[in-house]
């Protein structure tokens, strides 16, 4: 169990700004922040973080809560490795034995596995090419001829694999690591597919070859590129990490975790093909940009970058390989709505040869020169030198209307129309017609992905029924589908908890602060909540108010179980506006003014909901009972609690404090 003191001193030393600004940029927005939620394809900078109250929420979606619950649902990890992370990035040691591996599910166990042995495999790869001989000799005299500094080595955690097809897999098991763990992590793979993870059926999966660490946005190692430098080898030249349960491809930018800062500085990003690429500008001082990992660009890649930025210039050969790559992610990034620019470089060369050759300031000024959209693009590839050839025009034309289809925004698929028109001498109205077209097809696309993807999902059969058996459901009390049956959630409790979150120092009266008042209601009474998901988070404030002698919403805020709930009844979308008294002479009481009065409409519900269950339970004695004496107490018994039912609904409505 991690210390109390530890979570604590977490709080206190990482601020939620900085917590979330790792992943998304954030602009003031008076005495908060705002900036798009990574949890939703967001477009419209939803998501809210207040500094003072610790907490974020993203008006859109509805995630929440502090920054252990920002981690937790960006990473997909549990509580414990959540703060594990942050203690590690905010230099707060956990000792050894704190983290209890029964506290972890199944999945978070092989996540931290993986992530231990992706972390050692850096450790172990860097050491290689700076320690061994090899690396001495062969493979830093290379990276020093393609002009990577030592600097620069340690800036990317460069590294070298082994030579021998099992190193790896022996040095991971010499240093602790179970031979499923090593496969896990993507760090060896099979032999023989059709055999199990045994070590006499795995070998390495990089073998000679300059190793690139590739991390994700907040610098953990998720796998690695592999780049083979022999050229008498019918070896791939470069070679990926399988996809694991950390690593998805789709999903991650080479780059990033160095870049992001400097992204959002210059609010720009270079997006090129190769690591190599990557390393060189990096060292040359262009620091903006990313590689997309050998993968075709996605829509998950482009939502990422959307968060630092939404201006995108693409660096590719000029070769027709790097046109058609080029031409491919503009539909992307548009569709995402991001503003795109596109630099192709001379058929010999790449952005990385070509810095090296000509220097940083000419290549700023050959970008600068040579950026252009994608209808300059277009216009180019397509109609060259035949601008008065109509069959040419045509084929430009379709082409730009194509990608044109793919923007969201009206107004920016307008410009772009006009531009083609006045470009092309085309009538505008011709061009709209044929991007209307293209967005048509886009969404049968879209609607035949969609069907084929439910069709995917099986049905879900009752035991025992065989799919093409016909199946009349039934709704008796224990079948009735969940949507049919009445809501159980104890909505008496959660408001009840509500009003403590917000209210829990202010005064109720000369004696009580709200949360003494409500606790000692909660004693006295007998009603403490008993639904599974509330009662433990009451007996813990409960326990906490006892020995701290304070509550207040910096405790709901900091506890795991409440802190998406605090996040958000604290953060209130809407707000009254103070020209609503200006205009209308007018005072709309709201539950600030009122809360006194709700706290005791709350507890009145609660106690109406706690007799509710007492009196079923005696009606189910009254069943059972054999003798007329038995009888008569549960009749009496019914009777009180029917009184007192009587005298709570009437007071409910009529509670006047003064």
């Amino acid at each position: 169990m991690i210390p109390q003191a530890i979570i604590d001193k977490i709080f206190d030393v990482a601020p939620i700004e900085e917590v979330v600004g790792e992943y998304v940029t954030l602009k003031r927005a008076g005495a908060n922040y705002k900036g798009l939620c990574p949890f939703h394809d967001d477009k419209n900078a939803s998501m809210s973080v207040s500094p003072s109250k610790g907490i974020f929420k993203c008006f859109s979606c509805g995630q929440g809560g502090n920054i252990f619950q920002f981690i937790m649902e960006h990473e997909g990890l549990s509580y414990p490795l959540a703060i594990k992370l942050l203690a590690d990035k905010f230099k707060i040691e956990i000792e050894e034995g704190q983290i209890d591996v029964n506290e972890l599910k199944e999945e978070a166990r092989i996540k931290e596995g993986v992530y231990a042995c992706l972390e050692f495999a850096r450790k172990h790869f860097y050491e290689r090419l700076n320690d061994s001989q090899d690396g001495k000799v062969i493979y830093k005299p290379y990276l020093n001829e393609r002009g990577i500094n030592q600097q620069t080595i340690d800036k990317f955690q460069i590294g070298l694999s082994g030579t021998d097809k099992s190193h790896l897999l022996q040095e991971g098991l010499k240093n602790g690591y179970t031979a499923l763990q090593l496969f896990d992590a993507g760090l060896v793979k099979k032999i023989n597919d059709d055999a199990g993870v045994l070590e006499s059926n795995l070998r390495d999966t990089f073998i000679e070859r300059i190793v690139f660490p590739i991390y994700n946005v907040s610098s953990k190692v998720l796998g690695f590129g592999g780049r083979i430098i022999k050229k008498d080898t019918k070896a791939p030249k470069y070679l990926n990490s399988p996809e694991t349960v950390v690593y998805e491809k789709r999903k991650e930018l080479y780059g990033l975790s160095i870049s992001k800062n400097d992204i959002r500085i210059k609010d720009e990003v270079f997006l090129v093909e190769g690591y190599m690429d990557v390393v060189s500008l990096n060292q040359s001082g262009v620091e903006n940009v990313v590689a997309a990992s050998g993968t075709a660009f996605t829509e998950e890649q482009a939502r990422l970058l959307k968060r630092f930025t939404h201006n995108i210039t693409m660096l590719f050969d000029g070769d027709v390989a790097g046109v058609n790559a080029s031409m491919k992610h503009v539909k992307t990034l548009l569709a995402a709505d991001l503003n795109v620019k596109i630099a192709l470089f001379p058929a010999d060369e790449d952005p990385d040869s070509f810095i090296q050759k000509r220097g940083t300031s000419e290549f700023q000024k050959y970008v600068a020169e040579k950026a252009q959209n994608f209808i300059q693009l277009i216009t180019e590839i397509k109609l060259g030198e035949n601008k008065h050839d109509p069959i040419k025009k045509t084929e430009t034309a379709r082409a730009i209307a194509e990608n044109i289809a793919f923007i969201s925004d009206p107004l920016k698929r307008a410009a772009f129309i006009n531009e083609t028109a006045i470009s092309l001498d085309i009538p505008e109205r011709i061009l709209i017609d044929e991007v209307n077209k293209f967005k048509l097809e886009n969404r049968k696309i879209k609607d035949r992905e969609d069907r084929r993807e439910a069709r995917h999902i099986e049905p879900e059969m009752p035991n025992g029924m065989m799919p093409d058996m016909d199946y009349s459901p039934s709704f008796s009390e224990e079948n009735t589908p969940e949507a049919l049956q009445k809501d159980e959630k104890n909505y008496q409790e959660q408001d009840l908890l509500i009003s403590l979150i917000l209210y829990a120092d202010r005064v109720f009266d000369e004696e009580h602060t709200i949360a003494q008042f409500i606790f000692k209601e909660l004693e006295e009474d007998e009603i403490w909540p008993v639904s599974e998901e509330f009662s433990d988070i009451f007996k813990d404030a409960y326990d906490y108010f006892t020995e701290n002698k304070v509550l207040n919403e910096l405790y709901f805020i900091r506890n795991v179980k409440t802190s998406k709930l605090a996040a958000e009844v604290i953060s209130p979308k809407y707000k009254l506006s103070n020209g609503w008294i200006d205009n209308f002479e007018k005072v709309v009481k709201t539950d600030e003014d009122n809360y006194k009065h709700k706290v005791v409409e709350n507890l009145n519900y609660l106690k109406l909901n706690h007799i509710d269950i007492l009196m079923k339970e005696n009606q189910e004695e009254m069943k059972v009972t054999e003798s007329e004496e038995d009888l008569l107490i549960c009749l009496n018994a019914h009777a009180n609690l029917q009184e007192i039912r009587k005298k709570i609904t009437d007071q409910i409505g009529t509670v006047i404090l003064r």
